[in-house]
């Protein structure tokens, strides 16, 4: 995907034994955040299934980046299974050293309008890095489901 910078951004899922995984790259940190966040909300249903009606505020703090991100999509999932917010979109409103801060776009989970896909019960930090390259940062993230 281009954003409108023209910068690339994505993410993409890939099988992990019994488990799942979401690669993701931005050309900033946060956008990285975004797409790794975008990536776990379309492992646990479907996006396109969820009106933005509302949005729930979300925050996390980790020492590395790897820990941050951890943090932060282990905020999402919790939104998810403990808040019954089902989210549609992630945004990042604030990134420093140690916290992000960022939105959920969505409204309260209704399975008989959502369609879920996976129980994530976890976010791991197996084989996890987040890595700076050319194109931006990269990041592969596996879910304990």
């Amino acid at each position: 995907m281009i954003d409108n910078a023209g910068l690339r951004r994505g993410h993409e899922a890939f099988e992990h034994t019994a488990d799942v995984g979401v690669h993701a790259w931005g050309a900033r940190l946060t956008e990285l955040f975004e797409e790794a966040a975008a990536g776990l909300i379309e492992v646990m249903l479907d996006p396109a299934s969820v009106q933005q009606r509302e949005s729930v505020s979300v925050s996390a703090e980790g020492l590395e980046p790897e820990g941050l991100l951890v943090a932060w999509l282990e905020e999402v999932l919790f939104a998810f299974d403990a808040r019954g917010f089902a989210p549609a979109t992630a945004k990042v409103t604030a990134l420093d050293q140690g916290r992000v801060e960022g939105t959920l776009a969505g409204e309260p989970f209704d399975r008989s309008r959502h369609r879920p896909r996976s129980e994530v019960k976890a976010v791991t930090y197996h084989d996890l890095a987040v890595e700076k390259t050319q194109r931006g940062y990269e990041a592969s993230v596996i879910f304990d489901l």
